[in-house]
């Protein structure tokens, strides 16, 4: 090959080479910032996997107060968030005096 052709192939090669490696920063760019997105959405999800935790909780103890208190305010406010309180068999209480 003459000098001519081997200069114009090292060029075409030395120019396909910056443009792979341009690429390969530009995906490596956007593959970070899809890790980042994806980081924050599994960090969404955890924290509303405790959120739903403690929503829970806090209904029952709710439903516990209104239960023990027979507190009817609280009944309502549960029920109009669509939780249903079972009304317990409440034992029947001893007379007074008697033992």
């Amino acid at each position: 090959m003459d000098e001519k052709a081997l200069y114009w192939t090292s060029v075409v090669f030395g120019v396909l080479a910056l443009l792979l490696l341009i690429a390969n920063v530009v995906l490596i760019d956007n593959n970070h910032s899809l890790q980042h997105k994806l980081m924050d959405r599994q960090q969404e999800i955890n924290q509303g996997d405790n959120l739903g935790r403690l929503n829970q909780n806090l209904a029952q103890a709710l439903a516990q107060t209104a239960v023990r208190d027979d507190d009817n305010k609280i009944r309502d406010l549960l029920k109009e968030q669509g939780i249903m309180i079972k009304n317990p068999a409440k034992p029947d209480k001893p007379a007074k005096g008697r033992e």
